[in-house]
Formats: C-alpha cells, sequence, structure tokens
C-alpha cells in the first residue's frame, strides 16, 4: 500500500485524509495553514468593484465560502458580472450560494484562467477572488491581456506550524516510510520544505525529501517546489486534490 504524506489547511484536512485512504493510500497527513477571514476593506473593494460588465473570477471553493459568510445575497450581488470558476468544486460551491459560473477553464489552474480570459479581457475589469497569497500567475497573465485587474482577497492563510502530527510525519520522512510526498499550494510547499530543512539541517533535509516522489497539485506549485530544488515527478492535468490523488495512483502501482 501507498503510503502517502501532505498537509492541508486545517478545515480541509478530515476530508482530505478520508479521500485519500477511501482511494486506498496509507496516509500521514498534518495541518497546514490556517484559513482566516479577509479584512473588511478587502470585501468593501470587492463591493465597490462589481461593475456592469467586469469579470468576477472565483479562484477557490474557500473564496466563496468566504464570500458567502460576508454577504448575504451572492446571486443579486454579482448579477451585473460575469461569473467565472476556476473548477468543479468551485463551480459546486457558487451554484449552492445561487451563482452560475458562466464559464469554466479547460484546465482547471491559474494557467486555465488566463487562457480562458486572454481574448476577453482587454478593457475589461476582471475581479480575482481570492486568498492573500494567490499565484502571481494569474494576476500578471490577466495585466498583460490588457485588464483593469482588482485582486480582493477575501481570505487570509496563516501557518500553522509545528503539531505532534506534523512531528510524526517529519519523523516518517526521516525513516523513510514515506512513499509520496503531496503538496497542494505554492505556500504549503515553501513552509514544509523550511520545517524539514529546520528540523534536520538543509543537507540531511534535503536528503530525505529527495528520498520520496514529489507531487504537485498544479504548475504554480510545481514552479514553486523547482525553486526550492525540488522539481515534482507528478503533476495532474487539472489543479484538484481529486486529481492530484488519482495521478499519484497512477504513477505509484500498488
Amino acid at each position: 500500500m501507498t503510503v502517502l504524506g501532505f498537509t492541508r489547511p486545517s478545515k480541509r484536512l478530515k476530508d482530505s485524509v478520508k479521500q485519500a485512504e477511501d482511494m486506498g493510500f496509507t496516509v500521514y497527513a498534518a495541518p497546514s495553514l490556517e484559513i482566516l477571514p479577509g479584512e473588511d476593506s478587502e470585501f468593501s473593494k470587492l463591493e465597490s468593484s462589481l461593475t456592469e460588465g467586469s469579470i468576477a473570477v472565483f479562484c477557490s471553493a474557500t473564496a466563496v465560502e468566504s464570500c458567502q459568510a460576508r454577504f448575504s445575497d451572492l446571486g443579486s450581488m454579482f448579477s451585473r458580472s460575469r461569473v467565472v470558476s476556476i473548477g468543479p468544486a468551485t463551480t459546486k460551491k457558487l451554484e449552492a450560494a445561487g451563482l452560475k459560473a458562466d464559464s469554466v477553464p479547460e484546465e482547471f489552474s491559474s494557467y486555465g484562467l488566463v487562457e480562458l480570459l486572454q481574448g476577453d479581457a482587454k478593457g475589461r475589469r476582471v475581479i480575482l477572488v481570492r486568498s492573500d497569497s494567490g499565484s502571481d500567475v494569474l494576476s500578471d497573465g490577466i495585466r498583460d491581456a490588457g485588464a483593469d485587474l482588482v485582486d480582493v482577497a477575501v481570505y487570509r492563510l496563516k501557518e500553522v506550524g509545528m503539531s505532534n502530527a506534523l512531528l510524526h510525519m517529519l519523523m516518517c520522512l526521516k525513516q523513510g516510510q514515506i512513499d509520496v510526498m503531496a503538496f497542494s499550494s505554492p505556500m504549503s510547499a515553501s513552509s514544509f520544505v523550511s520545517t524539514v530543512e529546520k528540523q534536520f539541517g538543509k543537507e540531511a533535509g534535503d536528503g530525505y525529501l529527495h528520498a520520496v516522489k514529489i507531487a504537485a497539485i498544479g504548475n504554480p506549485t510545481r514552479l514553486r517546489l523547482t525553486e526550492l530544488g525540488f522539481p515534482p515527478d507528478i503533476v495532474p492535468e487539472n489543479a484538484t486534490f481529486t486529481d492530484m490523488l488519482a495521478a499519484i495512483r497512477a504513477a505509484v502501482p500498488e
């Protein structure tokens, strides 16, 4: 049985572990990031940016949840805007909130969104509804396409730090008990690599990570891991946690 290690935002951890175990993995997992509400000023910016013909891009299911927690009627609020969803999980959250996604990219990632919008963005207001640590790939690509870009952080990500679960996973990594380490965001990748190197020293920590296969949820995470010295072995075609698990299963058969 393939042994999989990963960190996830605290509120996603339980469901992610169950999903991985249901697919047949033995799982070591720990919380990586805490999801906090965005600043009041960000929600005010969002409200004032929704003009006639604007394009509102929801970059995660969490972004939808954060807007739901803040505003009572998303359907009316976004009625003048074209609504774009990054992928199926976000689309489902939008539907549950009373919003229909007008467009979804073929590739469920920042790169897919840039490709989807680059022909329509010129001269239009494009509002990115996402976290405070969103990928520059998306903002740079939309801005380069000639859009009036508004970047809105409706939620913030804060590193959780060391926990018993993380320490246990680090010990399992050191002892060679993990086959694959999977990373679901650039921030979590940076945090985990930094923690490994602080715990064991850079040379030893890097050696432990080079001894396992590395999976990245999508291209921004792939790029960050490559910058850190750990180019991933596995990157799914679509940047979802489910697709990453499926890609790992295909690449590392029992």
